[in-house]
């Protein structure tokens, strides 16, 4: 009697290389979903650092125009509207290139809505910002201690993955839109230019 021989054969080797490659597809298919959601989330977090540090550096760009070389930009009235006015459009101009970027008419020296511009004002340190009051007496150069000008803009960002799930009416996860708010705030100074000025 012969005996049965117990090696593998050839075909037998062929059977389990088509199920080892099929497993694999299998899992590949598996984890895909789960590896772009995550590239997708890595992607989203640096879009976001990026652009906060944009808004900063825009909030930065408008608070530096509003209190550099004079106090009289802020007298009350046209002096102050113009200040007002070219503070937004640097900011808007600085944040141009920002993700979900909004400009009504397209021009950024016309003003943006997305970010959101908005200052005030703080004539004694440690005390609270608000709107300019003409009794503070900002707009003097000779004032003891300056104000100090606040600019904060405040943005919309959309992700591109919220990764963010409903379950029995409770959101959990990130949102669709994230709005943060970056600010400036600069001390009014008086720079006298005049040649010889010790």
């Amino acid at each position: 009697m012969t005996q049965a021989s117990t090696r593998p054969t050839a075909a037998t080797f062929l059977g389990r290389r088509r199920r080892e490659r099929g497993q694999s597809v299998v899992e590949f298919a598996l984890i895909l979903p789960v590896m772009l959601i995550i590239l997708l989330g890595i992607a989203d977090l640096a879009r976001v650092y990026t652009t906060m540090l944009s808004v900063e550096s825009a909030a930065r760009e408008a608070a530096d125009y509003g209190t550099t070389l004079g106090a009289g930009k802020w007298l009350p009235g046209p002096p102050m509207d113009a200040t007002v006015v070219e503070m937004q459009r640097r900011a808007c101009v600085a944040a141009s290139n920002l993700p979900d970027y909004a400009d009504p008419d397209g021009d950024p020296t016309n003003g943006c809505t997305n970010p959101s511009f908005a200052y005030c004002v703080t004539p004694v340190v440690g005390g609270p910002c608000g709107p300019v009051n003409a009794a503070d007496h900002c707009e003097d150069p000779l004032r003891a201690t300056p104000c100090d000008v606040t600019v904060t803009l405040t943005h919309a960002f959309r992700l591109i993955a919220p990764l963010s799930i409903e379950f029995m009416g409770v959101q959990y996860g990130l949102p669709s839109t994230l709005t943060f708010s970056r600010d400036s705030t600069f001390a009014i100074t008086d720079i006298d230019l005049a040649p010889g000025a010790p």
